[in-house]
């Protein structure tokens, strides 16, 4: 499995608005990725700090996308190749000032609980 993010990098003068983030930009996000990729869980975390400085602001947003194969990761950077991803970055103006950096991890897991 494999993890797509786009971490939004914060500035002095930043402003996000996770209402229409939420309302607005994710749902658009789905709309324009159907029949293009295939994925298995779109999500984003808000307000990552820093564990142990919590006034440390890493980032107001972190949209997260994870997919199965390699594959399905190719066809995300042909996504973002396209002109199908036209109306969402005309869409990041809308929210934030912020621009997001694009990262992909391939995922592992224990397949026994930790005690």
């Amino acid at each position: 499995m494999y993890s797509i993010r786009a971490t939004y990098i914060p500035r002095e003068d930043m402003h996000f608005d996770r209402d229409y983030y939420i309302k607005h930009h994710i749902p658009l996000a789905q709309k324009q990725l159907a029949g293009h990729v295939r994925y298995l869980q779109m999500h984003a975390e808000f307000d990552m700090h820093v564990l142990m400085e919590e006034e440390d602001l890493r980032s107001p947003c972190v949209f997260v996308l994870s997919v199965e194969t390699k594959e399905d990761v190719e066809a995300f950077r042909e996504f973002r190749r396209g002109s199908e991803v036209v109306p969402l970055r005309e869409d990041i103006e809308k929210y934030t000032n912020c621009v997001p950096e694009w990262t992909v991890a391939e995922v592992t897991s224990s397949s026994s609980p930790v005690s």
